[in-house]
C-alpha cells in the first residue's frame, strides 16, 4: 500500500542528492568489514522495500526494528536508506497512523520506531541532515504528525517523541505524562538541541493542545535556552520570537506561563532579532493610548544589550574547510591570521585546532587552543609546539586573536600574537617551508577529529598574504566583530562606536608623539593601508550560504570560480543568523525609535527604561549613533528630558552617565566617552536643576569624578572639556537662580574641580576674574523684566556667590604654588587684589584677597615690593579698617609675621602695619561714639560698613602690645616715624572722641588704659625716635585727662615742647605729602575699572541667556524626527486620521507646480510637553535696549581710563557682536558678509527674514529682521516700518525656519515688481525651489542684485552654455527632451529665440505660454502675478470632446469680455461713458488675472484655502459665489454680462488635484439647489474624473486649431493690443504699470485702500510684443517639430530592430542599464553598475566581485577612488549628476550627494537616511525634474520620497506577499507619471501617488513576466507610451485612455497594446530564447539590451 502512495512523492524528491553507488563485491578475497557493510546494506535496501508493502501494524514494527538496527551499525546505510526514499516512506507512515480507535501499544511502538529512525539516520550524517531539512522539508513532518497531535491518546506520547528527536535523547519520550515526580531530573538531560526542525514542529502545536502540555513545552524551551547558547541561537534562528511575544500578550498576569514566555523570550532575543520580529515587539510596546507595555518595555530592555553578530556555530568534532587548488605554497612575504571567536567550552582533552593550513596531506601550521585557554603555535619548521604562556583566552566573550608570522626579522620575534589587539607574546620562529610538488591547499578552521570537545563560535576570519603592522590590529580589533568587510574603505574610523573610538584616542594620548601615534593617526586618517589583493580569504558567516551541506563564499582573490571556493562542512557547523535589536531599530527608524519612547515616558521606571533602551542602541551601533548626530537626537533628547526631568531617578541618571562614560562601578575608570551626548546633556545645567536634590548632587559630583578621581582625568581635561567652556557655564549657573541655596557648597566643589583640573588662562582664570570682579562689590543687578533675557538671573545673591567663588578660588592658589604661579603669570597678579579688594570689602572679600597676598609673599620675594608699587599698601590701608574682624585679624598678622617659621614673632612684611593700625583706629573711633551718631551717619553715607566687634577689638590691641613685648623685629618696625605718627595721632583722635562722650563706660576706659599702656611703652623705647616719644608721653597724658578731667597733669620738661610742635608739624605735612591724591586717583580709576567689567559681564550673561534661549528654540522645532516613525509608513503609524496635503512649492518643468506634499499637522501637534516650564531662559523675551560699548577685562595691565580704547579684549567675544542669533544657522566655515531685511512673498501672505550672504552660502531665516542700529531682533517685536509689506499678512509669530543653499545651487535670480513697486527679486535654485523676496526699498534691492549677479557669474563661467531663461526653475528640463541645439540660441535674445522655437513646433504651446509668463514677471510665488493661461474650450455640454471640430474652442481673438454681442455692447458703452465724463476709460471693471481670481480657482487646496480667506476677512465667501462647476465658471467669464472676464491658471492643465476637495472642506450648500459644495462639477465630456479632464484640457491646448490662433491671444495679453479700444481689451487704469506708485502715498488708510484695488483689478502683465506676434507654422504633421518627419506616437507601426548590435558587453554580462553617454553616444553596463551622469567614464559599482557585499564603489577612469563600507545595496539611481539614492537589504533608502572640487577626486556622502519600507529595497529611479525618488520593496509596494528634502510622502500598494514584490519602477521626466511593475500587476500612477491605471499580469513563470520599463519621453505627447520587455523576448508598446468606459459612467482607464516587437535572435542566440533585461527610449528611438550582453535599436526607416 506505501508504494502506491509514495509514487507521486518519489517523483517530487527524485534526482536531488546523488545516490552513493553500494555494488556487492562478489570476488572471493573480499574482506570481512566489507562483506559485513554490504550484508548491511542489503537488509537496508530489502526492509525498505518491505516496509512499503506491509499492510499491518505487526509486519510495520518488525521491519521498523530492522531498520533501527541496521541504520545505528553502520553509516553508509543511512545513504541507501536517503536513497530508497525512506524518509518518505517514513512521512508517509506517520500520516496514515489509524487514528479510528484506542491506539494500541502497536501503534504507539510504531510511532516511537518511527522517530528513533529517522534520529538515527539523520544523527551526525551531513548529507541527510539536508536532504530531509531541504528536500523533505519539516513542514511535512508537521502535516503527518498532525492527526497524532490533536488525537488525545497519542497526543502526549507524540510531544515526547518529538521533544526526544530534537534532543536525540529517547528517554525523554515520556516527558509530558502527566504527575510526573521526577521531572526536574528529567530537565537536566533536556541538553543541546541536535535537530531544530524537531523544535519548530513541536512549537506549531502549541496552540493546538491542551493547557497542562502547553506549560510542559514552554518549561522545556525555558529549560533548554539555559543550558547553552547553541539553544538559545536554534531557537532565534527558528523564528519563534514573535509567537512568544503574542503568547505573552494573552497570558495571564503574574501566572507562571507569563514568566516562563518572558524568560524564554529575553534568552532567545540575546541572539538578535530580525526587523520583522523588532516591528511586532516596537508596535507592541506602545500601547493605543501612547502609554508604554510594562512588560514588553522589560523584554526590549533586556533585548537592547544584544551584542551578537551573525556566526558560526561549532559544536566539536566540527570544521569548515576550504580547498584552493590555485595555491600551493603559503605567502613568501609571511602573513597574518586574525579571527573573532568566542568560546562557550575549552577542549577537555589536550589542544585543539583553531586554523590550520594543509598542502596535500602535510599539516605546514596550525594555531591551537589548550584547555586553560592558552594558545599554542605548530608547524613544519619544527617539531615541537610552541605555547604562548601570555596568552590566554576568555570565556563567554568575544575575542579578537592576531597571528602574525615573519618571514624573518633580525631583531623582533617573527611571530606575534595578539589579543583583543594588544601583543601578548612572540617568539623566534622560522617559517614553515613549503613541500615540493604540492597541487593543492586547504584552509581549515576548527577541528574535525575525534576527541574534539570544544564548543565555541567564531564570527569572521581572515587570512593576510602581508604581516599587519602592530598599531593595525588595536584598530581592527576596535572595529569589532560585526565589522565583516575586507578595510579597504577610507573611512572606516566611521565604523568605531564611541567606546572604541574613545580607547583608541585615549591610547594616542599617551603615545603622545612616538612613532606608534603617528602610524595610528594614519591608519585613522587615511585606512588600513593594503590592497584588497592582499586577503587570501575571508570567511563571512553572513553571506555564507547553507546549503547542501556546503558553505559557499567568493574569495576576494578567485571572484569567478564559485566550485573552487566552496567552504565543506564537516560535523555539527550551523550558521547562526543574528541582527542585534540595534541594527533592527536602524532598518526600522534608527535613533527617531529610541527618542520616541523616551518621548512617551510617563513615569520613573519608563523613562529610566527607555533611556537603557537608548543608550544600549547607541552605544555598540556606529550606524544608529551616526543617525543621532544627524538627527541632532541629542539636543532632542535634552528637549525631551527637561520636561521629564522630574521623572530622572537614579537608576535613569546612572544609564545616562554610563552612557556617557562614567564608570560607577570602578570610579577611576571614568571617562567621557560621548562628547557629544555630553555636552548637550550632561553640561545642560538648566536640565539638571530640575531633577531631585538627590540627583543634582550626583550630577554635581560626577565633575569631580571625571577630573580628580578617574585615572583618565588628564585625557578628559586635555581632550574631552578642552573648549568647551564649562568653567563660563559653572559661573553661568551661580548667577542665576536655577539651583537652591542649599546646593551651593556642592556647586562650589564641582567647580574646583573643574577649575583645578584645567587651570589656563582663556577657559578658566579670566572668566573667573570677571565674574568675581563684576559681582563682589554688587550689591543691586539690572532690572529686568519678567520676561527679558536676564530674568533668571539671581541679582540678589550675586555678591554671596562671588565672595564663595573667591573664596574657592583664593583656596586653591593659596594651596598650590603651582597654580599661583599659572596665575600671576596669566594675569597682573598685584593689580587683580585690587581690583578684587575694592574700597567697601566684605570680610569674606577682604580675607580671601589677605591670604593671596600672604601666598604670595610666602612664594615670591619680590611680591611686596610690586605691590608697593601699585599702591597696594596705602590702599589696604584705607580700605582694610573697614573689613575688620577676627579672621582678617589672623591673615593679616600671618602677612605681618613669619608664620611658617620656627620663630613665629619675628616681623617679615612690615608693610602690613599701617592698615593693621589704621583698622585699630576705626575700630576705636567707632567705640568713641555715640550710638546715635553712628546710625545717622550711615543713614547718609548710605552704605553699611560693618562696625569692629568689641572682642575684636580688644584682641587686635592685645595683639599689638603682646607683640610688641615679645617681638624685637615688631619693636624695630616702630622706628619708623610714619608709623609711630600714625599710632600717635590713632591714641589722639581715641581720645578726642572719648572727650564728647556724655559717660564714659567700663569698655571705653579699658581699651584707653591699654592704648595708654603701649603708647608708654613706645615712649621707654629706645628703638622709637625721641621726638616722637615726647609726643607719645603727651598722648598719654592727654588720654588720661580724657577719662580723668578733674586729675591735675603731671608737668612735662618744657624743652620738649618745642621738639613736640615740630614733630607735629612734620607729621601733618608727611601725611599731606604721601600721595593721598594719588591714592584717591588710583581707587577712582580702580572703580571705574571695576564699572566697565560689571557692564562687560552683564553683557555676556545676557548674550548667554539669549544663546540658551534661542537654542532652545531651534531644537524645539526638530520635530520632522517624529514624522519618521509616526507617518504612515513609519513604526507606530499615526491613524488618527486621513494626511492632509497642499501644493509643494517644488516646481517641475516649466515651472509647474503639480506635486503635493503631505502636511503631517497631526503628527507635527503631537509634539509633547513642548509648552511645559514657560519662563524659562528658552521662553524669554529678548532686550533690544543698547548697552556701554566701554569695556575691559580685569587683566588688562593697566586701568589707565586710556585702556578702555585698547582693541585686545584678551579672547573675549565680540561686544556688539549683533548677528549672534544667526551664527548657529550658518554652515561650519562660514562667515557672515552681508544681511538684510526682506519678506518672502508667498501667494498673498509673507514672512519677514533676514537674507544672508555667507562667504560660502545663502542663507534665508524667517521671523528674524535687523533692527535700526544693525542687531537681530524677533520679527514679533521690530518696528512696523521694517514689516510693512503693502497687501500681504505679515506672518510675526510662525516658525523660525532656516533655508540655505551653497552657492554653486543658484541658478539665477530675476528682479521682480510687487505691487507695482519696483523692489523685489527672484532666485532660482538647483532643488527647483524658488524665492520671491521683498526688500524694504529699491536700494537694498540693488545691493542684493549685484551680490546675486557676481555669484551666478561664478557659475555661467564654469556652465558657459547655460541662459538667463534655462537657469530659471523648470527650464533646464527642456534640454533632455528637446536637446540642446534647440536651445543654443536662447542666451544672446530669450523671447525671440523662444518665439522662433514655438513657430517650427520645437517647444509646445503650454511651453511658450509659460516663457512668456516667466519674462512678463509672472511667478507662482505671488498670487497678485500669477501666471496666466487661456480659456481654449467652450463646449462644456457635450458627452464626448470633439478637438477637430472648431466649434468646441473658444474664439482666441477677442478677450472673454467681448465673445457675445452682448458683453461687447456692455463694454462699448462703459467706455464710452467713462469717457464723456473725462475719466479714465476702461472696458471692464475686473480683470483677468488677479490675486482673488487665483484663489477662487485654487479654494480646494492648501496653502491657497488660507490665502482666501485671508482676502475674505477670515471666512469663506457666499456658497453661490465659490468655484463649484467649471461650466458655471466659463458661462460666467463669457457669457453672463454680470459675469467676470477672468482667464485660466496653469493648474487647469496640470493639476487634477485643485478640482477636488482633498480635505473635505465644509464650503456650505448651494442657495439654488440645497446641494453640498464638494468636488468641482467637471464638464460630461471628463467622465467624472478630474485627471480626465486636466488630460483632454491640455490637448486642447496643444491642439491644430489652437495652435493656429494662439498668437491672437497672445497679443491681446502680452502684445500690441494690450490696451486697444478696438479691441475691447482696456481694463482698469490702476491693472496698468505705472499707473501706482505706493511709495508716494503717505497715508497709511489711502495707501491700504490703494493696495485693496490692486488685490481686487489684478495687475496686467508687462508687454512684450510691440507688433503683431507672427503665427505657428502648422504644415507636416503638428504634433512634431517641423524638422522631425517621423515619431514614435505618430509611427509605432513602422518601428523595426536593427541588424548590428549598437552595443556588444559580452555573453557573460546581461545589460542592465543604457544611456546616452557626454559625447552623444549610447552606453550600456551590466548588472551592479550605473554611470554617473553626464560622464560615463564616472561609474558606481555595488556587488564589484559577482557576489553580495555590503560596499559601494565609486570608479573614474577605471580607478577606484572611493569604497563605501556597510551599504548592503541592491539598486541606485541617479536624479542627476550631484544627487543618488540607494536602496538595499536594510529596507532603507540613501540619498547620497556626490562633491566634486578642484584637485580633488570625486567623493560621495550620504545626505538622508529613509525608512518605511518592511523588506529589502530592489529598485529605485529618481528623477531632478520632479525632486522625487520612487523605491520599489519585496513587501508590495512603492514609496515616493521627496528627493531635496529626504521625507516620505506617498505609498503605491501591489499587495503584501512576494508575488507582489515591486522589481521595477521608472518616472516620466515630461508628466512625472510613475510605472510601478510586480509579478501581478503593472500600474501607472500621478507624480502623487494617484492611481490611474493597472494591467494584471497573468505569470505563471518563477521569472517576472516583465524585465524592464521605459516611459517614451517627449516635451508633450497626447498620447502616453510605456514600452515593458520580458524574460519571453516580446517588447510591448502600450497606452492607456478611457475609450472603454461605460456611456455614463465614471473614466475607466486602461491600458491598450499598440504593438507587440518580437526580438530577432541573430547570432549565438538563435538557439535560444533571449531574454530582455533592459529598455530605454532616447528621443525617437528605442533600445533593448538582452541577457547576451547586446543592445539594439529600434527605428522608423526614413521616408524616401
Amino acid at each position: 500500500m506505501l508504494r502506491t502512495l509514495l509514487t507521486p512523492l518519489s517523483s517530487r524528491f527524485s534526482a536531488t542528492f546523488p545516490n552513493t553507488p553500494h555494488t556487492i563485491n562478489e570476488e572471493d578475497d573480499v574482506s570481512p568489514e566489507d562483506f559485513a557493510r554490504d550484508v548491511l546494506i542489503e537488509l537496508m535496501r530489502s526492509s525498505i522495500a518491505k516496509l512499503k508493502d506491509a499492510q499491518d501494524v505487526g509486519s510495520r514494527l518488525e521491519v521498523l526494528e530492522e531498520i533501527h538496527r541496521v541504520a545505528q551499525q553502520d553509516a553508509c546505510t543511512k545513504d541507501v536508506f536517503r536513497e530508497m526514499d525512506g524518509f518518505l516512506v517514513l512521512i508517509n507512515l506517520l500520516t496514515t497512523v489509524d487514528m479510528g480507535e484506542p491506539p494500541t501499544g502497536q501503534i504507539l511502538e510504531q510511532l516511537r520506531l518511527t522517530f528513533s529512525i529517522l534520529s538515527a539516520v539523520l544523527r551526525q550524517h551531513t548529507i541527510n541532515m539536508d536532504y530531509f531539512r531541504l528536500r523533505v522539508g519539516y513542514e511535512n513532518l508537521s502535516r503527518a504528525l498532525s492527526a497524532s497531535i490533536l488525537s488525545a491518546p497519542t497526543q502526549l506520547q507524540t510531544l515526547g517523541l518529538l521533544i526526544s528527536f530534537a534532543i536525540q535523547d529517547f528517554s525523554l519520550s515520556d516527558y509530558y505524562q502527566p504527575g510526573r515526580s521526577d521531572l526536574p531530573e528529567i530537565q537536566t538531560r533536556l541538553d543541546v538541541i541536535r535537530q531544530p526542525g524537531g523544535i519548530q514542529v513541536l512549537w506549531d502545536t502549541l496552540t493546538d493542545i491542551p493547557p497542562e502540555p502547553r506549560d510542559a513545552t514552554l518549561q522545556a524551551l525555558e529549560c533548554l535556552t539555559s543550558k547553552c547558547l547553541r539553544n538559545r541561537a536554534v531557537l532565534n534562528n527558528l523564528n519563534i520570537t514573535s509567537s512568544l511575544l503574542r503568547l505573552l500578550l494573552v497570558s495571564p498576569p503574574d501566572s507562571r506561563e507569563r514568566r516562563r514566555i518572558q524568560k524564554t523570550l529575553r534568552r532567545v532575543l540575546e541572539l538578535g532579532v530580525s526587523a520583522s520580529e523588532a516591528r511586532l515587539i516596537l508596535q507592541s510596546i506602545v500601547l493605543p493610548d501612547n502609554r508604554l507595555h510594562p512588560d514588553v518595555l522589560e523584554i526590549v530592555r533586556g533585548t537592547a544589550r544584544s551584542r551578537w553578530p551573525t556566526h558560526i556555530s561549532f559544536m566539536s568534532p566540527a570544521s569548515l574547510s576550504f580547498s584552493h587548488d590555485g595555491v600551493k605554497t603559503l605567502p613568501h612575504t609571511g602573513f597574518t591570521y586574525m579571527a573573532w571567536l568566542w568560546v562557550e567550552k575549552f577542549p577537555t582533552l589536550g589542544s585543539q585546532s583553531l586554523f590550520a593550513f594543509d598542502l596535500d596531506s602535510t599539516r605546514l601550521i596550525s594555531l591551537d587552543v589548550h584547555p586553560e585557554g592558552k594558545l599554542s603555535f605548530k608547524s613544519t619548521a619544527q617539531e615541537q609546539p610552541a605555547i604562548f604562556p601570555r596568552a590566554l583566552i576568555t570565556k563567554a566573550r568575544w575575542t579578537h586573536i592576531s597571528l602574525v608570522h615573519y618571514t624573518h626579522r633580525s631583531l623582533n620575534p617573527t611571530i606575534r600574537l595578539f589579543i583583543d589587539g594588544v601583543f601578548c607574546d612572540g617568539l623566534n620562529w622560522p617559517y614553515p617551508k613549503n613541500p615540493t610538488n604540492a597541487t593543492s591547499a586547504s584552509y581549515i578552521i576548527g577541528d574535525s577529529t575525534s576527541g574534539a570537545t570544544m564548543q565555541w563560535c567564531l564570527s569572521n576570519s581572515y587570512l593576510i598574504s602581508i604581516p599587519l603592522d602592530n598599531e593595525l590590529h588595536r584598530f581592527i580589533h576596535h572595529l569589532g566583530p560585526k565589522y565583516a568587510a575586507n578595510f579597504q574603505s577610507d573611512e572606516l574610523v566611521k565604523k568605531l562606536t564611541y567606546e572604541a573610538s574613545t580607547s583608541l584616542n585615549i591610547h594616542l594620548f599617551n603615545l603622545g608623539s612616538q612613532t606608534a601615534a603617528s602610524g595610528l593617526l594614519k591608519i585613522l586618517k587615511s585606512g588600513v593601508g593594503f590592497g584588497e589583493d592582499s586577503v587570501l580569504f575571508l570567511l563571512k558567516p553572513g553571506v555564507l550560504a547553507e546549503d547542501d551541506g556546503k558553505f559557499s563564499d567568493v574569495p576576494w582573490d578567485q571572484p569567478t570560480q564559485v566550485s573552487a571556493s566552496e567552504w565543506k562542512r564537516r560535523g555539527d557547523v550551523m550558521k547562526i543568523e543574528s541582527h542585534g535589536f540595534d541594527y533592527a531599530v536602524w532598518k526600522l527608524g534608527g535613533a527617531a525609535v529610541y527618542l520616541r519612547l523616551v518621548q512617551l515616558a510617563s513615569n520613573p521606571h519608563e523613562l529610566s527604561r527607555a533611556l537603557g533602551i537608548l543608550t544600549d542602541g547607541l552605544r555598540n551601533s556606529w550606524q544608529n549613533s551616526e543617525d543621532m548626530e544627524h538627527l541632532r537626537g541629542y539636543d532632542i533628547l535634552n528637549h525631551l528630558l527637561r520636561s521629564k526631568a522630574h521623572l530622572i531617578n537614579t537608576t535613569g541618571f546612572e544609564t545616562l552617565f554610563e552612557f556617557f562614560g562614567l564608570n560607577f562601578r570602578s570610579t577611576d575608570h571614568s571617562t567621557i566617552v560621548n562628547a557629544v551626548a555630553y555636552r548637550a546633556i550632561a553640561l545642560d545645567f538648566l536640565l539638571w536643576s530640575r531633577t531631585s536634590p538627590e540627583i543634582q548632587r550626583a550630577h554635581l559630583e560626577h565633575f569631580t569624578i571625571l577630573m580628580q578621581t578617574s585615572r583618565y582625568k588628564r585625557f578628559n581635561v586635555k581632550q574631552r572639556y578642552h573648549k568647551m567652556g564649562i568653567v563660563r557655564k559653572f559661573l553661568f549657573v551661580l548667577q542665576t537662580d536655577l539651583y537652591q541655596p542649599t546646593l551651593l557648597p556642592a556647586l562650589i566643589d564641582a567647580l574646583r574641580a573643574v577649575v583645578e583640573a584645567s587651570f589656563s588662562p582663556e577657559e578658566t582664570i579670566k572668566p573667573l576674574l570677571s565674574m568675581i570682579a563684576a559681582n563682589v562689590h554688587n550689591d543691586t543687578g539690572p532690572s529686568a523684566s519678567p520676561h527679558s533675557a536676564i530674568s533668571r538671573i539671581d541679582h540678589a545673591n550675586q555678591r554671596e556667590r562671588a565672595e564663595h567663588v573667591l573664596s574657592m578660588l583664593a583656596s586653591l592658589l593659596c594651596s598650590s604654588p603651582q597654580l599661583l604661579q599659572k596665575f600671576a603669570a596669566a594675569v597682573p597678579f598685584t593689580r587683580i587684589c585690587l581690583l578684587l579688594l575694592g574700597d567697601r570689602p566684605s570680610t569674606t572679600v577682604a580675607v580671601e584677597v589677605l591670604r593671596l597676598v600672604r601666598t604670595s609673599i610666602d612664594v615670591s620675594q619680590t611680591f611686596v615690593r610690586k605691590f608697593e608699587l601699585v599702591s597696594g599698601w596705602i590702599i589696604l590701608k584705607n580700605v582694610l579698617p573697614y573689613a575688620w574682624n577676627s579672621d582678617v585679624h589672623q591673615v593679616a598678622f600671618e602677612i605681618l609675621l613669619d608664620y611658617k617659621g620656627d620663630d613665629k614673632t619675628i616681623v617679615r612684611c612690615p608693610n602690613i602695619i599701617p592698615a593693621i593700625i589704621a583698622s585699630l583706629h576705626r575700630g576705636l573711633q567707632y567705640t568713641a561714639t555715640d550710638l546715635s551718631v553712628i546710625l545717622d551717619t550711615l543713614s547718609v553715607e548710605g552704605t553699611t560698613p560693618p562696625v569692629i566687634l568689641r572682642e575684636d577689638l580688644e584682641d587686635l590691641l592685645e595683639a599689638i602690645i603682646q607683640l610688641h613685648s615679645i617681638s624685637i623685629s615688631f619693636k624695630q618696625v616702630f622706628k619708623s616715624a610714619q608709623v609711630t605718627q600714625q599710632f600717635i595721632e590713632t591714641h589722639l583722635a581715641f581720645a578726642s572722641a572719648i572727650k564728647s562722650l556724655p559717660e564714659i563706660s567700663q569698655r571705653v576706659t579699658s581699651l584707653m588704659d591699654k592704648m595708654c599702656h603701649f603708647a608708654i611703652a613706645l615712649a621707654l623705647d629706645p628703638l622709637v625716635p625721641e621726638a616722637l616719644q615726647a609726643e607719645l608721653m603727651e598722648a598719654a597724658e592727654d588720654a588720661q585727662r580724657a577719662l580723668n578731667p578733674n586729675v591735675p597733669s603731671s608737668p612735662i620738661d618744657p624743652k620738649l615742647v618745642p621738639a613736640r610742635r615740630m614733630s607735629r608739624h612734620r607729621s601733618s605735612s608727611s601725611i599731606n605729602s604721601t600721595g593721598e591724591r594719588a591714592v584717591q586717583k588710583s581707587m577712582q580709576r580702580l572703580q571705574d575699572w571695576r564699572k566697565t567689567i560689571m557692564v562687560s559681564e552683564s553683557k555676556r550673561l545676557r548674550r548667554t541667556a539669549i544663546d540658551i534661549r534661542e537654542n532652545q528654540r531651534q531644537i524645539a522645532g526638530l520635530t520632522d524626527w517624529v514624522k519618521i516613525v509616526t507617518n504612515e509608513r513609519g513604526l507606530w503609524a499615526n491613524t488618527t486620521g486621513e494626511p492632509q496635503w497642499k501644493l509643494d512649492d517644488t516646481e517641475g518643468p516649466y515651472r509647474v507646480r503639480k506635486k503635493l506634499e503631505p502636511t503631517f499637522d497631526h503628527i507635527i501637534n503631537s509634539k509633547v510637553d513642548s509648552t511645559r516650564h514657560q519662563g524659562e531662559a528658552g521662553d524669554v523675551e529678548l532686550d533690544v535696549q543698547s548697552v556701554i560699548n566701554v569695556e575691559v577685562p580685569p587683566w588688562a595691565e593697566s586701568y589707565e581710563l586710556s585702556s578702555t580704547e585698547t582693541e585686545d579684549n584678551w579672547g573675549d567675544d565680540d561686544p556688539e557682536d549683533k548677528h549672534r542669533r544667526v551664527r548657529h544657522q550658518l554652515e561650519p566655515g562660514d562667515v557672515i558678509e552681508a544681511v538684510t531685511t526682506v519678506a518672502r512673498v508667498i501667494g498673498v501672505d509673507s514672512s519677514a527674514g533676514l537674507l544672508i550672504f555667507g562667504r560660502n552660502n545663502l542663507y534665508f531665516l524667517d521671523g528674524l529682521v535687523e533692527n535700526d542700529d544693525g542687531e537681530v531682533i524677533d520679527a514679533h517685536y521690530a518696528p512696523r516700518k521694517l514689516l510693512f509689506i503693502p497687501g500681504s499678512t505679515v506672518e510675526l509669530d510662525g516658525r523660525q525656519g532656516a533655508l540655505r543653499w551653497s552657492y554653486d545651487k543658484v541658478l539665477n535670480h530675476s528682479n521682480r515688481s510687487f505691487l507695482f513697486r519696483d523692489v523685489g527679486v527672484e532666485i532660482y535654485f538647483q532643488d527647483s525651489i524658488s524665492l520671491f523676496l521683498v526688500f524694504l526699498d529699491k536700494k537694498h534691492r540693488q545691493l542684493a542684485h549685484q551680490r546675486l549677479s557676481a555669484v551666478v557669474q561664478r557659475r555661467v563661467s564654469i556652465e558657459p552654455q547655460s541662459s538667463a531663461l534655462l537657469r530659471s526653475p523648470g527650464f533646464p528640463a527642456i534640454i533632455g527632451r528637446v536637446g540642446a541645439k534647440v536651445l543654443s540660441g536662447l542666451w544672446p535674445d530669450e523671447l525671440s529665440t523662444a518665439q522662433r522655437k514655438w513657430q517650427t513646433r520645437e517647444i509646445s504651446n503650454f511651453t511658450y505660454l509659460s516663457i512668456l509668463n516667466q519674462l512678463s514677471g509672472r511667478t507662482p510665488n505671488d498670487a497678485t502675478q500669477y501666471p496666466v493661461f487661456p480659456w481654449v474650450i467652450q463646449d462644456y455640454t457635450s458627452t464626448t470632446l470633439d478637438l477637430k471640430c472648431e466649434e468646441t474652442y473658444r474664439d482666441l481673438s477677442k478677450p472673454m469680455g467681448a465673445l457675445t454681442d452682448a458683453r461687447r455692447d456692455a463694454a462699448s458703452t462703459r467706455y464710452t461713458n467713462l469717457e464723456s465724463v473725462e475719466e479714465k476709460p476702461f472696458h471692464y471693471g475686473t480683470h483677468f488675472s488677479s490675486s482673488m481670481i487665483v484663489c477662487h480657482f485654487m479654494i480646494r487646496l492648501q496653502p491657497f484655502t488660507n490665502m482666501f480667506k485671508t482676502l475674505q476677512g477670515g471666512d469663506w465667501d457666499l456658497p453661490d459665489r465659490l468655484f463649484t462647476d467649471v461650466k458655471k465658471a466659463y458661462d460666467s467669464a463669457s457669457r453672463d454680462i454680470r459675469g467676470d472676464v477672468r482667464e485660466l491658471i496653469p493648474e487647469f492643465y496640470n493639476l487634477p488635484e485643485f478640482l477636488e476637495n482633498l480635505a473635505n472642506l465644509d464650503f456650505g450648500r448651494q442657495q439654488s439647489t440645497n446641494e453640498k459644495i464638494h468636488d468641482v462639477g467637471l464638464p460630461p465630456w471628463a467622465k467624472q474624473d478630474t485627471y480626465l479632464f486636466v488630460t483632454l484640457n491640455r490637448e486642447a491646448l496643444e491642439s491644430e486649431h489652437v495652435s493656429r490662433h494662439l498668437h491672437e491671444w497672445i497679443d491681446l495679453i502680452w502684445g500690441h493690443k494690450q490696451r486697444d479700444p478696438a479691441s475691447l481689451n482696456v481694463f482698469h487704469p490702476l491693472s496698468y504699470e505705472g499707473s501706482i506708485d505706493l511709495d508716494k502715498i503717505t497715508d497709511e488708510l489711502e495707501r491700504e485702500a490703494t493696495v485693496g484695488i490692486i488685490h481686487n483689478f489684478g495687475q496686467t502683465p508687462k508687454k512684450l510684443f510691440q507688433s503683431p506676434h507672427p503665427q505657428r507654422i502648422t504644415q507636416g504633421t503638428y504634433t512634431l517639430p517641423l524638422t522631425l518627419q517621423r515619431g514614435i506616437v505618430e509611427d509605432y507601426r513602422l518601428l523595426e530592430q536593427t541588424r548590428r548590435a549598437t552595443r556588444d558587453l559580452g555573453p557573460e554580462f546581461p545589460v542592465r542599464s543604457i544611456f546616452l553617454d557626454s559625447v552623444g553616444g549610447i552606453g550600456a553596463l551590466s548588472m551592479g553598475v550605473v554611470p554617473i551622469p553626464p560622464y560615463a567614464e564616472e561609474q558606481v559599482e555595488w556587488y564589484p566581485r559577482g557576489g553580495r557585499s555590503d560596499e559601494v564603489r565609486i570608479v573614474v577612469d577605471r580607478k577606484v577612488v572611493q569604497i563605501i563600507e556597510s551599504v548592503p545595496c541592491n539598486s541606485i539611481a541617479f536624479a542627476d549628476g550631484e544627487n543618488m539614492a540607494s536602496g538595499g537589504n536594510d529596507h532603507t533608502v540613501r540619498l547620497w550627494k556626490l562633491v566634486r572640487s578642484y584637485g580633488v577626486p570625486l567623493r560621495v556622502t550620504i545626505s538622508h537616511v529613509m525608512r518605511g519600507h518592511k523588506e529589502p529595497v530592489i529598485c529605485l529611479a529618481a528623477s531632478r525634474t520632479w525632486s522625487i525618488v520612487v523605491s520599489g520593496s519585496k513587501d508590495g509596494s512603492a514609496i515616493v520620497w521627496d528627493l531635496n528634502r529626504g521625507t516620505y510622502v506617498a505609498s503605491i500598494w501591489h499587495g503584501d506577499d512576494e508575488r507582489h514584490g515591486v522589481h521595477l519602477v521608472a518616472i516620466n521626466e515630461s508628466t512625472g507619471n510613475i510605472a510601478t511593475c510586480s509579478q501581478e500587476k503593472l500600474c501607472l500612477h500621478t507624480v502623487n501617488a494617484r492611481r490611474i491605471t493597472e494591467l494584471q499580469l497573468r505569470s505563471t513563470s518563477i521569472l517576472p513576466s516583465i524585465t524592464s520599463i521605459t516611459f517614451l519621453e517627449r516635451e508633450y505627447t497626447a498620447q502616453g507610451i510605456i514600452a515593458t520587455a520580458g524574460s519571453d523576448g516580446e517588447i510591448a508598446l502600450r497606452t492607456w485612455n478611457t475609450d472603454d468606459t461605460p456611456t455614463g459612467g465614471k473614466a475607466e482607464w486602461k491600458f491598450r497594446t499598440l504593438r507587440e516587437l518580437i526580438v530577432r535572435k541573430t547570432g549565438a542566440g538563435r538557439g535560444r530564447d533571449i531574454q530582455i533585461t533592459s529598455l530605454k527610449f532616447i528621443g525617437e528611438v528605442l533600445y533593448h539590451g538582452q541577457d547576451d550582453g547586446k543592445v539594439y535599436s529600434w527605428t522608423i526607416p526614413e521616408q524616401p
